[in-house]
């Protein structure tokens, strides 16, 4: 990662709304996020600066994902590569031109926000899962809390069990006393 405070991550997709939404999310949450439509604006932006990461559709007129990141790659080989499609099947031919030198992760399109921010989290970080959300906490919490309830049910009917058979065994021997004084 270079010296800057936030971390840059370029934004590339050829309709408009689905750049625009993933960087004003990924501004919302921090990042220094720039979006582009078109992949040799890009391209170009990343002559003289570099991305720590470029996020970008697998399918786009002119400049594919793939190649694109190749090239960013080629110039700055520590920027991260999240490429995503909506196509399985055609982005698989696409990356396959470029695997040998592309260093990526693919995820599908559309993503959920916060599927998204995790990944990119992942990927900038090294850690998976790193950087858990409030909500993520909140989750861990309620699961935590939901294993120590299930624990003290089980303690309460392993002791609720243990004072049963206590009891038989007491009323058993009583039974057999009465039996022998007679």
């Amino acid at each position: 990662m270079q010296n800057r405070e936030k971390s840059l991550i370029f934004v590339v997709d050829d309709e408009e709304i689905i750049a625009s939404t993933i960087a004003a999310i990924l501004r919302l949450k921090g990042f220094d996020a720039v979006p582009f439509t078109r992949s040799s604006e890009a391209l170009e932006t990343s002559r003289s600066v570099a991305p720590d990461l470029l996020i970008s559709d697998v399918m786009m007129p002119t400049l594919c994902g793939p190649e694109l990141a190749h090239h960013i790659q080629a110039h700055h080989s520590n920027c991260k590569v999240l490429l995503f499609t909506g196509d399985w099947d055609r982005a698989d031919l696409e990356i396959a031109a470029y695997e040998p030198g592309l260093t990526y992760q693919l995820i599908p399109k559309p993503v959920h926000p916060r599927e998204l921010l995790r990944k990119v989290r992942e990927m900038l970080t090294g850690i998976p899962g790193a950087l858990v959300t409030g909500e993520d906490r909140a989750r861990l919490r309620t699961m935590e809390n939901m294993k120590q309830t299930i624990a003290s049910v089980q303690a309460e009917i392993a002791i609720t069990t243990a004072r049963k058979r206590s009891a038989r065994r007491r009323a058993a021997d009583d039974s057999q006393e009465s039996r022998s004084a007679c």
